[in-house]
């Protein structure tokens, strides 16, 4: 039987939560491409990216969101090592051009074993260097393994993407959206502008709402990656997934080329909703508003909204903790009200209430929950 084909656009942690669901409760039935935004330029990622542009003249498309999507995706056996070692922070204090692939993993304790594995994909990944200045300090593995293998790879992403699904025995495909420089700012209503996805998610504290998103003058080239096209042009299904509305979400959309193929396609589009919204970035929006900024950015209508309906009850320190998790910063839950389910049916789109919420971050899709919803629609 034919492989129904589901794309997923997103940024990070919402869409390796889903890839994450779709591998392990659904990995026989559909074939999946991720899309993944390229508009990271926070903490440890912007440094290596500056490094790069400063020291080799070279843009290294941010590998972070690619890294958590990957790893979703691995049917290796080595799975749970691949998450102990290339997840890990290193908290040496060493030169990066002084050391080889292999030494990374020796700086995290990996066995001899797990080397081999490498090899054996490999052979002469583990001989690699990175001719940086810059202390690997507080670098996660995995962002500096891809790093070394895009520059070591005749400076081709593709071809380090290549090694990678080999290495992790990745079946879905995952895409950057974009392998140019692919920096966004927010427009305000009172025509402030914010530069920078991370000032825009973690840093601004603006009192005006986000109008517009739009490319950073050095980025407005970026168009999308000829495998997001393919991707789109034959999928069955393409799911919006959950995030940070404007820099995880809408990122993707002003990439050149993405709303264009997406308006054309014959694709049914599953809109995952955020259980919250978010201080700064969507205070105060509700559901609706949501979906009409998808809508916008989108080109065109989604045909099915998915959403959290449970009410939880929650004490005094675990309504403090929520709250002041990055990914809520003093939002609140998000439901549908009477009047905007009455609006959603007068244009005719389905939307579907569950209780979705993961019962230890409060804010998060509880995986089970989601891919049963998701299977009955797919």
């Amino acid at each position: 039987m034919t492989k129904k084909k589901i794309v997923t656009i997103w940024w990070g942690n919402g869409q390796s939560n889903l890839l994450d669901a779709l591998y392990s409760y659904a990995k026989d039935k559909y074939e999946v491409s991720s899309i993944v935004s390229m508009s990271d330029d926070g903490r440890t990622t912007w440094e290596l990216m500056k490094k790069f542009q400063d020291e080799l003249g070279l843009h290294l498309p941010p590998p972070g969101d690619l890294r958590r999507c990957l790893f979703m995706m691995s049917g290796s056996k080595k799975r749970d090592e691949f998450q102990q070692y290339l997840e890990t922070v290193i908290e040496r204090d060493l030169q990066i051009s002084d050391l080889t692939v292999w030494d990374y993993f020796r700086l995290v304790w990996a066995q001899d074993d797990f080397s081999l594995h490498i090899q054996n994909i490999e052979g002469s990944i583990l001989d690699m260097k990175l001719p940086l200045s810059s202390s690997i300090k507080w670098h996660k593995v995995w962002n500096i393994l891809m790093a070394n293998l895009y520059y070591n790879l005749d400076k081709d992403y593709n071809a380090m993407l290549w090694v990678m699904h080999q290495l992790l025995e990745v079946d879905a495909k995952i895409i950057p959206v974009t392998i140019k420089k692919a920096y966004i700012r927010a427009v305000l209503w009172n025509g402030e502008i914010i530069e920078s996805q991370d000032r825009i998610s973690n840093v601004a504290a603006y009192t005006s709402g986000i109008a517009d998103l739009q490319l950073m003058e050095d980025s407005k080239h970026a168009y999308q990656h000829k495998d997001v096209f393919k991707a789109i042009k034959k999928s069955d299904y393409i799911i919006i997934s959950p995030g940070d509305l404007f820099t995880s979400t809408i990122s993707n959309f002003v990439i050149w080329g993405v709303k264009e193929v997406i308006k054309k396609s014959w694709a049914k589009i599953i809109y995952i909703g955020n259980n919250t919204n978010k201080g700064w970035e969507t205070q105060g929006l509700t559901c609706l508003d949501f979906i009409n900024k998808i809508e916008r950015f989108l080109g065109r209508r989604i045909d099915t909204y998915i959403c959290n309906n449970k009410h939880l009850k929650l004490s005094e320190s675990d309504r403090e903790k929520f709250q002041s998790n990055i990914s809520v910063k003093g939002g609140d839950f998000l439901y549908l009200s009477e009047w905007e389910k009455l609006e959603l049916q007068r244009r005719k789109i389905q939307y579907i209430e569950n209780d979705l919420l993961d019962r230890k971050s409060f804010y998060k899709h509880d995986k089970q929950k989601l891919i049963t919803v998701l299977c009955k629609i797919l």
